[in-house]
């Protein structure tokens, strides 16, 4: 048996996936059953509204990025995708009678916003007009170091931007050429400066697990940031290699060097989080944690703490709007299509164009347990005593739950459950294993896909960009792979 790492139950860190949430694929949905089923969802007690917009934009080309592979560099659509992205939110918001409710957080992400420009205005104007957008509302916009101008900066600061978030993923130019990113880290400073002081939250984006990368790089770039003045919030992700293979087959190919080895990922995820804690940062978001010290008490108590990944229990309402979104409400998952000119033919006509092989109407009453690990809140133990009453958990569930708990990965105290520190650092593994059989194997069978589309990449038997990326082109590429002869 292959030593287990950290003195845990696993030999290897989360092979993870950005998406939770999926189920099998639905061959036979039909669009009036999918949005129908979305317009008859009911607001519940415990209910909350959420809105991820996504703008398919960006300059760069990261082999690491799931979302690299739908990305436009026609930037000349940028203002008409815009109005489009806000069409679709007012649509969605009215399917759903969800137009009134408060609304507790508003990400825009891609992709690259900040490459809508002076149309970001119209975005956030939009957002903010909203009935149930508040001065509780955080709002979270992402943005690229390298093609963030004042125009776009300026518009963050006059609508009342939350929270400003960019990426760095490595310092080493070396890592960071691996990723296909520029290697200098541009602007940093200048456009650091011009937020301090406007906008309450300033986060870096970081991975650990990167080719290249060893315990070492990784503990300096997090004291970099740490000690970094304008810099009060870190995100530090793991890779998630099976949802990007472009850069499996970059690795497969030898053109850039291997994944670290699988004890040092494991010790790359303890060293961030406890060096985070002993400096007195606190976890604010499924891998972010946050400086009290340098954000106001106020702002704190805003963020929501899933950063719109997904949706936290089976009654949210989590509304994704723009080519390759994906929307959770009570009894639906709806994907959008990735392909950004259909996706923007289809609301010019106004129709939602969906990935309909990806949605769902299954109802997936157990979330709030799988989804807990990624909460930094955790989870209260009278939603879990529901979750069990109700049948929405099995014995399986409950067992492995427990199992975690005497493990020491969760941990409780009165009132809820959290993770521990070796917890965060096994996150994905977690919640793998607390969903069903079943819903298990649809996240093993997605990551599989991603490698196996890596290596036909390295293979030459497809064209070796970024497109394949784009996972809701897979199948077709493979069924013309199957039918060479």
């Amino acid at each position: 048996m292959p030593d287990t790492l950290l003195h845990s139950r696993f030999s290897n860190v989360a092979t993870n996936t950005i998406d939770y949430w999926m189920k099998p694929d639905s061959p036979r949905l039909d669009p009036d059953d999918v949005l129908g089923t979305l317009r008859a969802a009911h607001w519940l007690p415990r209910s909350t509204l959420q809105l991820y917009l996504h703008v398919p934009y960006c300059a760069q080309k990261c082999s690491f990025c799931a979302f690299s592979g739908g990305n436009s560099l026609n930037f000349k659509t940028a203002e008409r995708y815009a109005d489009l992205l806000v069409w679709q939110m007012h649509a969605y918001l009215d399917m759903c009678g969800a137009r009134e409710k408060n609304i507790a957080s508003i990400n825009i992400g891609g992709g690259s916003p900040d490459l809508l420009r002076g149309a970001i205005k119209r975005v956030l104007k939009a957002a903010r007009d909203l009935p149930g957008c508040s001065d509780r509302t955080e709002i979270s916009v992402e943005f690229t170091l390298s093609t963030a101008d004042d125009t776009f900066l300026d518009s963050l600061i006059e609508f009342g931007v939350t929270k400003a978030s960019f990426g760095v993923q490595a310092i080493d130019p070396d890592i960071r050429r691996y990723l296909q990113m520029p290697g200098a880290l541009r602007n940093m400073d200048q456009i650091c400066r011009k937020l301090t002081g406007d906008i309450p939250v300033i986060n870096v984006d970081l991975i650990t697990g990167l080719p290249g990368q060893t315990v070492t790089t990784v503990a300096r770039d997090l004291h970099h940031f740490i000690e970094y003045p304008f810099v009060n919030s870190i995100s530090t992700y793991l890779l998630t290699p099976g949802a990007a293979p472009k850069l499996v087959a970059d690795t497969e190919s030898h053109a850039i060097p291997p994944f670290p080895r699988q004890s040092e990922q494991a010790l790359m995820r303890l060293h961030s989080y406890t060096s985070l804690l002993r400096d007195g940062w606190v976890r604010k978001g499924t891998n972010t944690y946050m400086a009290p010290s340098r954000i106001p008490a106020d702002v704190l108590e805003l963020v929501a703490g899933n950063e719109c990944i997904g949706a936290r229990r089976y009654e949210d309402f989590l509304l994704g709007c723009g080519a390759q979104a994906v929307s959770s409400a009570p009894g639906v998952r709806i994907e959008n299509t990735v392909d950004i000119d259909a996706w923007m033919t289809a609301a010019e006509q106004g129709e939602h164009s969906l990935c309909l092989e990806k949605c769902s109407l299954e109802h997936q009453r157990d979330m709030a347990l799988w989804v807990f690990p990624l909460m930094a809140d955790g989870l209260d133990k009278g939603e879990f005593d529901a979750m069990l009453a109700s049948g929405a958990i099995d014995q399986h569930q409950t067992q492995t739950f427990d199992a975690f708990i005497e493990e020491g990965l969760i941990i409780e105290d009165s009132t809820r459950y959290r993770l521990s520190v070796i917890g965060e650092v096994f996150m994905g593994h977690l919640v793998r294993l607390l969903k069903k059989p079943e819903d298990q194997a649809v996240i093993a069978g997605y990551l599989a896909e991603g490698y196996q589309l890596g290596k036909m990449l390295n293979d030459k038997r497809i064209p070796r960009n970024n497109t394949a990326n784009d996972r809701q082109r897979f199948k077709a590429m493979v069924t013309l792979e199957e039918r060479k002869p």
